[in-house]
């Protein structure tokens, strides 16, 4: 389930208003903003905001879920605001605001928000050098308010610079670009007509940006459609497992997780053919579902070192019956304790929400008092990546 972020992005207020774009007279906006909160119900989302009965949208799906949200017609599209504690963030031409529910429980919170909208001027259409700065001003903004790239555990650990080469390369994934690197027009156009972002916010908050460019062969005008998907750590991880076993996911990762460093040296191994360098101290970061559920701590993520063995030479000697085992680095010792995950956590820079000792794994020697209501400390920079603290116990 999301997180409630009261000092956070999440409580996100999303609130849309009506625009004037080539409005139909049978078409009406309601004078009531939309008002959507991410963890609220399907249920909770309609009845909070009866004026727009009529942009309602159920869409039942396989698997025991459906899409639940509002529809709004390209003629009379909506504005959204994003609102954080630091300011907010507009979209315009909102078409559609989509939840994935479980149609086996209406009380469920969303854990999957979509939104989509299109990138317009006064034509109704955009150029493709208009819909390059507006996209460049929202990655901005989105990184302003706290958002940072995320690269999987089994993506290359490039270096910012070489993500671009890497993305635009033949038979490499598209997941891989730093939103963050500030790309140039000319490197825009080089991207495919459908691309996707990957973005994180702390640890257990994340975001697929998605354009589709597409050209009107009739008109040869432009057209930018664009879609926010907003997940929360546990949806995340269902989509690692197969579709019949999400419900199970925390039985099954541990055998997917084991497949993941064979992931990262194919792609990095990819990278090295094209001359680019392996960023191997890059720190991983930790999933707190997953080393509450399964005991796998991800920022101390096992790694195979691309500058000792291709993929394709290990692949070849696994199968031969080689024992590997040398070429694996960070491999763990013991299971990684999970203790903290069923007393509490918190993040730096938030309040205490508990008195007693906390230590962080970021920082040696970092066990301390706080009492509620204090502020937990942050290192910045240190090897680990995010400072999570972690309850342990009110004894000394």
């Amino acid at each position: 389930m999301f997180k409630q972020l009261t000092y956070f992005i999440f409580y996100i207020s999303i609130i849309l208003t009506a625009t004037s774009c080539q409005a139909e007279p049978e078409v009406t906006m309601p004078d009531k903003p939309l008002e959507i909160v991410l963890n609220t119900t399907a249920k909770a989302l309609y009845e909070s905001n009866p004026e727009y009965t009529a942009f309602q949208e159920n869409d039942a799906q396989p698997m025991g879920v459906t899409f639940q949200g509002y529809n709004f017609p390209t003629s009379n599209m909506a504005t959204t605001t994003f609102i954080y504690p630091n300011g907010q963030i507009t979209l315009n031409n909102v078409v559609t605001v989509m939840g994935l529910d479980n149609l086996k429980d209406n009380d469920r919170s969303l854990e999957f928000l979509s939104i989509s909208f299109f990138l317009r001027d006064e034509s109704n259409n955009i150029t493709d050098e208009k819909a390059y700065d507006q996209t460049m001003t929202l990655f901005d903004e989105l990184e302003n308010k706290g958002w940072v790239f995320n690269y999987s555990i089994g993506s290359p650990r490039l270096f910012k610079q070489d993500s671009f080469d890497f993305t635009i390369a033949d038979h490499t994934s598209d997941l891989n670009l730093d939103f963050t690197y500030p790309l140039t027009f000319e490197e825009w156009m080089q991207l495919d007509d459908i691309h996707t972002w990957q973005l994180r916010h702390g640890t257990d908050v994340f975001m697929d940006i998605r354009y589709n460019r597409q050209t009107d062969p009739a008109t040869n005008n432009r057209y930018y459609l664009m879609d926010l998907d907003i997940l929360s750590e546990k949806e995340l991880v269902q989509q690692m497992v197969d579709s019949v076993n999400r419900n199970s996911w925390d039985q099954y990762y541990p055998e997917e997780y084991k497949d993941l460093p064979l992931a990262r040296l194919q792609s990095e191994t990819q990278a090295l053919e094209m001359g680019l360098n392996i960023q191997q101290d890059q720190p991983d970061y930790t999933l707190p579902l997953v080393l509450e559920k399964t005991g796998i701590d991800t920022s101390k993520f096992v790694s195979i070192d691309p500058y000792k063995i291709t993929y394709e030479e290990f692949i070849k000697r696994q199968e031969a019956g080689e024992d590997m085992t040398p070429y694996y680095e960070n491999q763990p010792t013991a299971k990684p304790e999970i203790t903290s995950q069923a007393k509490g956590r918190c993040p730096a820079n938030q309040p205490c929400p508990k008195s007693g000792y906390w230590f962080t794994l970021a920082k040696a020697d970092s066990r301390a008092y706080f009492k509620q209501g204090d502020i937990m400390p942050d290192y910045p920079n240190n090897n680990w990546g995010e400072v999570i603290w972690q309850f342990d116990g009110e004894e000394g």
